[in-house]
Order: structure tokens, then C-alpha cells, then sequence
């Protein structure tokens, strides 16, 4: 089997409100990018990808991602899909092998080469990649409410729903006020609503998104919070910058609640400097972040051996990326849950099949390759020509 032909179509999705704050970055802007890509075989079998990006989150434009697949894409054709390793050695020639740039297009090229070999097999992408401890994953979802009373009212509604998580959103007084004890504070504020609103066997995953960038003021944060009271389902995830590795281990000596990272997780070897300083009790992986399944199953094993949890995050897919995710959490050992919602951020997807949400759950199906099919017609709605950078 060879690789005969790859497509590229560029697309525009437009973002609706589920569950996000009025001023969150999705609700502000017109319309997502996205790239999907279609790597056919001569033997007749498809496979599907996604390069997805939000760029002051990546810091990549839908420009940025069609440059590296329209240089991916040629050196692709005549290959056999089914030799992975030889795949990623083409894309290294290309982009290099640890440039942060690429990886959401590497991810694209990844997911469409898997999908191929589960289809060929007649087997789940999970199969190919060494099988599954579940196919059923419990939900996360994100609380961006401004203010306790919101923030505390929209956690007992997802709790409600079946959601066995809570991302509590609570660095942006930081970020867009300045670094001051009363902004602080009102970060602490919406947090402890949200802790006093579910009971303590709901995970609350306390996000300041780098913003406070100050490890002895997080710590008297948070020995606040718990000075009257310890809630055991509290973690703060990545409350110093991405690069602070140090300031991280810092905190995860001085504080009795887990420290998660997730800005910090962008390759393996990023992964290995996180576990080697002692600096992460959890991390959340993203599949696009770090170049596709090859480096996360990397990552993962590097966790599993260190005894680092992991979460799984979408950042923002269609179905098909969503599902391509959950495929990558059916092979971890520890089932933390699972954030896949991100193609209910928009009002329409090209993709059907794949994984299915229900009370807040998500279920993943056991159908040949990643499981999800393209929608021809719904696709060419929403293409576009690509943006300049």
C-alpha cells in the first residue's frame, strides 16, 4: 500500500456560546481556522487529520499550518502509510523534528497515517496503538463565570449533567487587570464557590493559564484557601510560566494539593525535564501541541513510569479531532476526565461518527481507523482560501 494522494482543505467554523464567558477569545472572534487533510492510498483506503490552532494559544496561523503541509504533503506521496517511523523521519527532514511550529500539522499528518492503518487492519486507531484500559471516559468541562454566584451556580449545573470535572478558570483578573492582592483574590473568590457549590469526589482543576507568575504569593494563595478548611479534589494547574520549571517543583514541595502543568507540556523531551525536577503531580496533554500520537504515546510513558497523572484536552477540534484524542486516551492507564468538547464550540461540523457524548460522558466507538466520516457538502460550505500570517 502507498500513498497516492494528499488534499488540504483550509476551513472556517464559527463558535457558539457553550458554557464560555461573554469575553472569552471564541466568543469575541468571527470564526475558527481549522485544516483538514485527506491522505488517500491506491489500495482505495482514506485517512482523515486535523491541524487545529487558536494562535495566542499556539502562536500559529492557519497561514503558518498550510505552509508546513503543502511542504509535507509532496514528500508523503509514494510512501507506505503503515511505516510511521519513516513518516515522522520525512517530516524531521522538513521542519525538524522538536520545532514547536509544525506540530499541529504534524498532528494532521499523524491522524490521517492512523486512521489509514486502522482501516487496513479493520481495527480501531486505540488497537494500533496498543490497545485500550476503556473506551467509555468520564467529562471535564471549562467554568469561565465572572463572578462566585455564576461560578458556583454553573458547577452544580454540570455536576448535574454527569461532568466528574470542573476547570475553573481563575488567573484572568491577573492577566488583563495587573498583579495585585485584590485581583488575587477574586481569583480566590470564584474558586472556593465553585469547591463549596459539588461535593468533594468532583475534580476541581484550579487554571490561572501562567498568570501568577509568583511562587510564594500562589502558595499564600492557597494556604488561604485551606486554612479553614482542605478540600481534597483541589488542584492548581499551571500557575507560573511555561518555562518555570523550578518554580513549579517549588510549589509542589510546598503545597499539600497536586500541581498540575499544562503550557509546559510540548514535547517528550519537555516531558522528561517536568518529571526529572520533580514538578508535576498531573499534566494535561494536547495531541496538537506536541506533534501527533507518536510523541504523546512518548509522553504518556514517560508519565506513567514517573507516576504523573494525565488529563486530555481539546484545543479547539471537530469531531474528528476529538475523537482522534479520546483514541490516544483509551491507551492511559489512569482515567482522569477527559476534556472533548471542542466541536461543541461550533454550530456545524464536516465530520459524522466518531465518539458520542451522553451525561456527561464520552463514548468512543470500536468502527476500523479513527471511526468518523467526512461530509462532503458540508465541507465545501465551509472552506476557505487561506489567510496571510
Amino acid at each position: 500500500m502507498k500513498i497516492k494522494n494528499v488534499e488540504l482543505f483550509p476551513i472556517s467554523m464559527k463558535p457558539v456560546k457553550v458554557g464560555y464567558r461573554p469575553d472569552d477569545e471564541l466568543s469575541k472572534i468571527a470564526r475558527v481556522d481549522t485544516i483538514v487533510i485527506r491522505i488517500s492510498t491506491d489500495g482505495g483506503i482514506v485517512g482523515y487529520g486535523e491541524a487545529a490552532t487558536i494562535r495566542s494559544y499556539f502562536n500559529q496561523t492557519m497561514a503558518t499550518m498550510m505552509h508546513w503541509l503543502e511542504a509535507y504533503s509532496p514528500e508523503l506521496i509514494g510512501e507506505n502509510p503503515v511505516d510511521v517511523l519513516k513518516i515522522n523521519r520525512i517530516l524531521d527532514t522538513i521542519s525538524g523534528e522538536r520545532a514547536p511550529g509544525c506540530q499541529p500539522s504534524r498532528a494532521a499528518v499523524e491522524m490521517a497515517i492512523y486512521d489509514i492503518i486502522g482501516k487496513a487492519h479493520n481495527c480501531p486507531v486505540y488497537e494500533v496503538l496498543g490497545g485500550a484500559f476503556r473506551t467509555e471516559f468520564e467529562m471535564l468541562t471549562n467554568l469561565y463565570e465572572d463572578n462566585p454566584e455564576e461560578k458556583a451556580k454553573a458547577a452544580q449545573e454540570f455536576v448535574k449533567q454527569g461532568f466528574r470535572g470542573l476547570k475553573v478558570k481563575i488567573g484572568d483578573n491577573v492577566l488583563m487587570r495587573g498583579f495585585s492582592v485584590e485581583n488575587f483574590s477574586k481569583g480566590k473568590e470564584k474558586l472556593v464557590a465553585a469547591l463549596e457549590a459539588v461535593p468533594d469526589d468532583i475534580y476541581i482543576d484550579a487554571d490561572a493559564n501562567q498568570c501568577w507568575s509568583n511562587a510564594k504569593m500562589v502558595v499564600q494563595i492557597f494556604e488561604d484557601v485551606l486554612h479553614e478548611k482542605f478540600y481534597p479534589n483541589l488542584s492548581v494547574e499551571q500557575p507560573l510560566h511555561h518555562l518555570d520549571i523550578s518554580g513549579h517543583s517549588y510549589l509542589r514541595n510546598a503545597l499539600k494539593i497536586p500541581i498540575i502543568l499544562d503550557e509546559s507540556v510540548v514535547s517528550p523531551e519537555a516531558m522528561f525535564q517536568i518529571a526529572k525536577g520533580d514538578a508535576a503531580d498531573r499534566i494535561v496533554l494536547k495531541i496538537n501541541r506536541v506533534g501527533g500520537f507518536t510523541k504523546a504515546r512518548k509522553i504518556i510513558d514517560i508519565c506513567e513510569a514517573a507516576s504523573i497523572g494525565i488529563s486530555l484536552d481539546t484545543m479547539p477540534f471537530t469531531k474528528l479531532g476529538d475523537t482522534a484524542m479520546c483514541h490516544l486516551g483509551a491507551t492511559i492507564r489512569d482515567p482522569y476526565p477527559v476534556d472533548a468538547e471542542g466541536h461543541l464550540w461550533f454550530e456545524t461540523t464536516p465530520f459524522s461518527g466518531g465518539i458520542e457524548l451522553r451525561n456527561g460522558r464520552v463514548y468512543l466507538p470500536k468502527t476500523p481507523g479513527l471511526g468518523v466520516e467526512l461530509d462532503e457538502a458540508e465541507l465545501k460550505k465551509l472552506m476557505i482560501s487561506p489567510r496571510s500570517p
